[in-house]
């Protein structure tokens, strides 16, 4: 791994990092960098898992000091959400590439119609005051574990609609919840993709070390950011991944140009 490479995962770490904390969808950003690095998308999707796991780890602390962490209900949500995404993860890591880079295009296009109508928007405050999970929120939560084992491509966002305009939180406390249930859930998935052999470990820690620092900044400054730009970039890059998940355009082959 050249030092190109390096700067490219670390400065791309740091943006996925930024975007993860506030809502969701910057995994889109990860894929797109690996899979034009070279790796197979169900590679891809499997290392992913590393990165998040950094910014989860980070954003969980750093929320916790500032005293925005319901652990008790995290670990609640968490137990639905665990037995989910071992499934999802199981099933992300025996289908065929060819089916699982159609489906991933097909998540990216919902991601993006998703992210133009702005969901931020909808999702930025609550008037209700925040309630205990009920049985249909555990039900969601199993979905929601069974959708982020397979692909986590913007889970945040059904995370954030569920504990914000169903049970109450504000945008701070749902982003700790959000934030505390992918870190439980993770290393089960994590481990699945691995012992199927679809983990780039070095790309993963290196990238995730961008997303410590991204995670770190944002939880850290979280009043002061502002999501439009960032929206905006993660929209270009969706659009970017797509047409080269569909060969319209060959991605890996501009990237290798300029770190040549």
């Amino acid at each position: 791994m050249d030092i190109g490479v390096i700067i490219l995962l670390v400065c791309a770490g740091i943006l996925v990092g930024v975007i993860n904390t506030f809502a969701g969808g910057g995994a889109a950003l990860t894929i797109a960098v690996f899979t034009a690095l070279g790796m197979p998308v169900n590679i891809a999707n499997g290392t992913n898992r590393i990165p998040v796991l950094f910014q989860c780890l980070t954003m969980s602390a750093t929320f916790h000091k500032q005293g925005y962490l319901d652990y008790k209900t995290g670990l609640k949500l968490s137990i639905p959400t665990v037995v989910g995404a071992i499934v999802g993860a199981q099933f992300a890591s025996v289908v065929s590439n060819s089916l699982l880079t159609i489906l991933l295009a097909i998540i990216l296009i919902i991601l993006l119609i998703v992210l133009l109508f702005n969901p931020e928007k909808a999702m930025r405050t609550s008037a209700l005051a925040p309630r205990q999970p009920r049985a249909t929120d555990f039900f969601l939560f199993l979905l929601i574990g069974l959708y982020g084992g397979c692909f986590h491509i913007g889970v945040g966002y059904f995370i954030l609609a569920v504990v914000i305009m169903g049970m109450g939180y504000n945008l701070l406390e749902a982003n700790a919840l959000k934030g505390f249930i992918v870190l439980m859930y993770i290393p089960f998935s994590l481990t699945i993709f691995f012992i199927h052999g679809q983990v780039e470990v070095m790309y993963g820690v290196v990238h995730g070390i961008g997303n410590i620092i991204g995670s770190y900044v944002a939880a850290r400054y979280a009043r002061f950011f502002g999501m439009k730009f960032l929206r905006l970039f993660l929209i270009t890059f969706i659009v970017i991944t797509i047409l080269d998940l569909f060969a319209i355009i060959n991605i890996q082959k501009f990237l290798l140009n300029i770190l040549q």
